[in-house]
């Protein structure tokens, strides 16, 4: 196996492996939800808090799938074009919040306040309803 094979595949184990974390913590939120263990993020009802994130779960088992298939031989069987609309759609989605993170950090220490930790001033990504 020649060098850059190598880091080929280290990078995709690695890629697999740094999403599995926010994979199985987003499955704790929604079984914690659905038993009354953790709480409903402010502004979502049941449904609603269910719904975005089993959607980010399936995000997440997407890329998790795409880069093990990028340095696995059964990675060859799967269809180039659904390779490439995995991978378009996930740039896509990480690309819009980029400059929302940049920004907020920004204006935060533009007014002089620490970044925001969590509090329930902070607006969330999702579309928090006011």
């Amino acid at each position: 196996m020649e060098r850059w094979e190598r880091v080929g595949r280290c990078a995709g184990y690695g890629a697999a492996l740094a999403m599995s974390p926010y994979l199985l913590i987003k499955v704790s939120w929604v079984v914690g939800s659905l038993l009354g263990l953790a709480p409903i993020g402010q502004g979502f009802n049941l449904t609603e808090w269910f719904l975005l994130n089993t959607v980010t779960i399936g995000m997440a088992g997407i890329g998790i799938a795409l880069s093990l298939a990028l340095v696995q031989p059964w990675g060859m069987r799967i269809p180039g074009r659904l390779v490439a609309f995995c991978a378009w759609t996930g740039a896509g989605f990480l690309v819009s919040v980029l400059p929302y993170a940049v920004l907020s950090a920004v204006l935060d220490a533009a007014h002089g306040g620490a970044p925001n930790s969590g509090g329930d001033d902070v607006p969330c990504l999702a579309g928090k309803r006011q």
